[in-house]
Order: structure tokens, then sequence, then C-alpha cells
């Protein structure tokens, strides 16, 4: 699933069904929905997301695929980019599963685990992204540059690419390098230190190091962007990247 929408040209929709598809996206429920847009009833709510399944060429209308394919082809204008967010082998791989039109249950056939070990992980991963719904969690992941064309979605899906489910699942570190940064999973008693280097590119943020306040303290990696208003003398303008180890 390395490409999850191949070939898309742009489209359009309805300015009505381009508001469903924005609310659902939101995380606004159905009721709300209907309420919202004076839809009068869930039904004619559903009805319109089927509709727009039919219009993307989707056999059914699954909400976090609708809201991806959306995205992805241009009929609904992409949500506000954030600082990028590293996710763990196996959310990323749930959330894609989500957002290639995929169940729960397929994910957790696929990767061999209890459909319980695999809502925990739903639940976990939605609150790590700040999401209410499965749709809302595309959403987010668009905002966090997990999904989308962003140079980082593309290196994080190269990465998961090489080995989908590394041993050492969730310990992955960010290290800035002079050209870009490196994404480095820690060696092992079962295999050595593996590392992904990612080039400057435009449209990345520098990396910085905060020096700990206190020895023995783990080092921070931030990112962002120096501005007028902040120059501390560390050299470090950024909010500190949530759920990383030390580097």
């Amino acid at each position: 699933m390395t490409t999850l929408v191949p070939s898309l040209v742009t489209a359009s929709l309805p300015p009505l069904d381009r508001q469903v598809l924005e609310l659902i996206a939101e995380g606004h429920r159905d009721p709300e929905v209907a309420a919202r847009l004076g839809l009068g009833t869930v039904t004619r709510v559903r009805s319109r997301l089927d509709q727009i399944a039919r219009h993307f060429g989707l056999e059914a209308a699954v909400r976090p695929q609708l809201v991806h394919h959306g995205y992805a082809c241009g009929a609904v204008p992409p949500p506000p980019v954030l600082h990028p967010l590293l996710l763990d082998a196996d959310a990323f791989g749930l959330v894609r599963t989500l957002a290639a039109g995929k169940t729960l249950t397929a994910y957790a056939r696929q990767r061999g685990t209890a459909s319980h070990q695999a809502t925990y992980l739903l639940e976990k991963t939605s609150a790590r992204l700040g999401a209410t719904t499965r749709p809302s969690l595309i959403r987010h992941a668009w905002q966090r540059q997990i999904l989308g064309p962003r140079p980082f979605a593309a290196d994080l899906a190269a990465l998961h690419a090489q080995r989908p489910r590394p041993p050492e699942t969730g310990r992955w570190l960010i290290v800035p390098l002079l050209s870009g940064y490196r994404l480095a999973a820690p060696a092992t008693r079962h295999s050595p230190t593996r590392h992904l280097d990612i080039a400057d590119r435009e449209g990345y943020a520098p990396l910085w190091i905060t020096q700990p306040t206190q020895p023995g303290r783990p080092y921070r990696v931030s990112w962002g962007r120096r501005t007028a208003a902040a120059q501390p003398r560390h050299g470090f303008a950024a909010e500190p990247v949530q759920g990383l180890r030390s580097a």
C-alpha cells in the first residue's frame, strides 16, 4: 500500500456533498451533520456519502477512505499542515489500512493479532493524534504529514515498505544531520542498528537539539523555524516532537 490512491486527477464535488465530507472529516456525527446542513435526517447524510462514493468510483462508502480520497484528488481542501509526527510501524500501518478502505478486522487478520489488540491500537493512535472518529483520524494524519503528498509522508511510506514491522516497533529515533535528518532504529539482540537518511528538501522544517538542563537527562529533538520574535541562544525555536526517545 505504498500508493493508496494511484493516478488521481483533480475532481470536484457539488457544494453540499463537499460540506458533508468536510464535516465528517472533522469528526462530526451524522445527526450533527444533518442539523448543520439542514438535511433533516441521518438517512439523507448517508445517502450523500453513498453518492460521493459513486462519484469517486469506489465500491462502498467507507468513510475514512472517502476522506482520504477526497483530499488526494482535490475534491476537498486538505487540512492545514502541522509539524510532522512519527508513528511506530503498527500505528502507521493501521492508519494506512483505514485510509485504503479496509476494516479493523482486516488489519488484525493481516497483522496476526486479536481484534481487541487492534481496537486498543486504534484508540491509542486516535488519542495521540487527537481524533475522535475514524474519518477524523485520516484528517489528523494528513495534518501531521503521516498521509498525503508531503515529502515526510513519502519518507515514512518508504521506511514502512523497507520493513513493515520491525521487531523494535515504537523505538525509532529522529536524529538531525547537517544535510537533513535520519530515522534510526536502535540495535537489538536480533538485529543491528538500521537507519534511513533523508536529505534536506524544500518544505522541511529544520531540526534542533535542546541540551538537557541536568546531567543525565535526555536530549530533546525538535523542529521548527526561527522567527524574529524568538531567537533562543541554543538555536531552538519549535514545539517538541511528541513521543520520541532521546537521541
